[in-house]
């Protein structure tokens, strides 16, 4: 009796050291390309809030206020503006987008990247449309509402209008001067 357990605990054994093996092989080849469509989708989010830029600088980047902020330059090698990523606590957890500003300190263009907030509530911040509204917006501007939240939501809209200000707020104090 005490031989069968010895033998199925060995068996056991080496099928979790196979799996194991198997699972580091498989993360090994796809850690890169799971990067690499990570990169992409970052670089088109870029392109997308500071769409006057043609090339980004990463190695420029400005630091202000613990969020780095990357120029874009257009075709001409002419600064344009800049990108941050922000993460900020929403409702059901972080939400993580990226922000272009010009060098007037206005909103460029919003695109989240990340969030897990309530389907068809707080997950509306990832509409396009809703954030496109914010384009043209700056430190300056107040929360409204019942222009910037949704129905039953506004955990979530509150969370991406902190986030944006508290970045415009970085870019003022550590990036335009």
């Amino acid at each position: 009796m005490k031989n069968r357990f010895v033998h199925y605990g060995i068996v056991l054994l080496v099928i979790a050291a196979v799996s194991a093996g198997i699972l580091g092989l498989v993360n090994d080849f796809t850690k890169t390309v799971i990067a690499e469509n990570n990169e992409r989708a970052q670089n088109e989010a870029k392109r997308q809030v500071l769409a006057a830029a043609s090339e980004f600088r990463a190695g420029e980047a400005v630091t202000s206020e613990g969020l780095e902020f990357i120029p874009g330059y257009d075709a001409n090698g002419k600064k344009v503006g800049y990108v941050t990523t922000v993460a900020q606590p929403g409702y059901a957890g972080d939400i993580t987008f990226i922000l272009g500003v010009n060098l007037y300190g206005e909103i460029t263009g919003v695109r989240v990247t990340n969030q897990a907030e309530t389907p068809g509530l707080g997950a509306k911040i990832a509409d396009v449309e809703w954030q496109d509204h914010w384009i043209g917006k700056d430190s300056s501007y107040e929360f409204n509402k019942s222009v910037d939240a949704f129905a039953g939501a506004t955990i979530s809209p509150t969370a991406v209008y902190t986030g944006l200000i508290r970045a415009l707020k970085a870019y003022e104090t550590g990036v335009s001067n």
